[in-house]
């Protein structure tokens, strides 16, 4: 699909933000044929970012099922164009390696520097006992050095006795294979109990899985076993594979299994049940801790017993006391609600009472009323009656007027 030559060209291109420079790699690359340079323009399409382009242009690549470094170049520029950078501002050991330019070669993938952080910074400062399995060129253990202090006792282990000739004079490198138990073992007891031990050795199954099953029951209390590199179990080329028998994968899952061992049928594992603190689970790191652990057992609080009480007298004294406070409530609810109702009545009879009373009132003011009006009428009647009278006696006093 595409070679470095013009991979090199489209991220140079990508940094400066030229996308006419960017077309013009595309275009005169003699790499790519008219499908590549439309699945890369698709891709790049995707994204209105430098960052982002370079990001789809590493999952195009990956998703041709190209060289995988070729993807690699990809997310890293993508790294340093976009917010990697400042997001791991502030990680000292990101902060050495970033500016390890010189000196012994040092080879990491950038994302397991907070992964370090998380489950190494309470061990600085500490005299602490540190076994780093494979060491390259010594790189990672000029990093330790600075990180942990003068006062740290660091061993680095490798198969390769150059990496004993290219290390720094002041540290300390068995040459050893590390799927020997024995060879492992000794250096628990020549230079521990380690409180930290990094597997960043051959990344074979067996390598992992026999380093973790011989070192982490030797880990100090306390301790760590940081295994590096297991996306291996993943690749074929080291005997690995989505779901694979025997992969280093496999066998940490078997430890879920192991940590929740008081829950399941069966003996008790003393290590990998009674020991496991916690497994973390990272992009391509495993990390093992260690402390020995009480018995799991679940306690009720809220009642007065607190020994030897059966966990089923437990349950049932507790459900018979839900049932004796639901009834309480129950019963204070109702008298709450009664003396409500209680105090609404007596309210309504007063209004009603108030209201009588404000009728009778106004009734006795109507009858007084009326009586006086009566009487006028009648008075009134009396002198209507006694005018005409007088009108017809005088009319028949004067007599006929014809």
């Amino acid at each position: 699909m595409i070679d470095e030559a013009t991979l090199k060209e489209l991220l140079l291109a990508l940094a400066r933000g030229s996308h006419d420079d960017v077309e013009r790699a595309i275009t005169n690359s003699e790499a790519l044929d008219d499908d590549d340079r439309s699945l890369i323009r698709t891709a790049l399409d995707t994204a209105d970012s430098s960052a982002g382009m370079a990001r789809a242009l590493g999952d195009a690549i990956r998703g041709a099922g190209e060289i995988d470094f070729l993807a690699n170049e990809c997310y890293r520029a993508a790294f340093y164009l976009g917010d990697g950078l400042p997001d791991l501002r502030g990680n000292t050991l990101f902060e050495f390696f970033s500016t390890r330019r010189t000196g012994r070669v040092l080879d990491k993938w950038v994302h397991y520097f907070p992964v370090y952080t998380e489950h190494f910074e309470r061990f600085r400062g500490r005299d602490v006992r540190i076994l780093e399995i494979g060491v390259y060129r010594g790189g990672s253990l000029d990093m330790w050095r600075w990180y942990f202090g003068p006062q740290a006792t660091i061993v680095g282990v490798d198969i390769d006795e150059r990496a004993r000739e290219v290390s720094a004079p002041d540290h300390v490198v068995e040459i050893g294979d590390q799927t020997d138990p024995e060879f492992l073992r000794s250096l628990s007891e020549k230079y521990g109990p380690f409180d930290i031990v990094i597997d960043d050795g051959g990344h074979e199954m067996q390598q992992q899985i026999i380093t973790a099953e011989t070192m982490f029951p030797l880990l100090a209390d306390g301790g760590v076993l940081l295994t590096e590199d297991c996306h291996t179990s993943y690749w074929d080329a080291y005997q690995g594979g989505t779901g694979r028998p025997g992969t280093f994968i496999e066998w940490c899952k078997a430890k879920v299994d192991d940590i929740n061992g008081y829950h399941r049928a069966g003996p008790v594992d003393r290590v990998w049940t009674d020991m496991v603190a916690g497994l973390s689970f990272y992009d391509s790191i495993v990390v093992l801790r260690k402390e020995r652990r009480f018995a799991p057992f679940a306690e009720q609080v809220g009642h007065a017993e607190f020994l030897l009480l059966p966990r089923f007298t437990a349950q049932h004294l507790t459900e018979l006391v839900a049932g004796r406070d639901a009834a309480v409530a129950q019963r204070d609810a109702l008298s709450r609600q009664q003396a409500q109702e209680r105090q609404e009545v007596a309210a309504e009879r007063a209004q009603l009472q108030a209201e009588l009373a404000a009728v009778q009132d106004e009734l006795a003011t109507l009858r007084a009323a009326a009586e006086q009006a009566d009487a006028t009428d009648t008075a009134q009647v009396v002198r209507d009656l006694t005018r005409a009278a007088a009108t017809r006696i005088t009319g028949l006093r004067r007599g006929p007027q014809d």
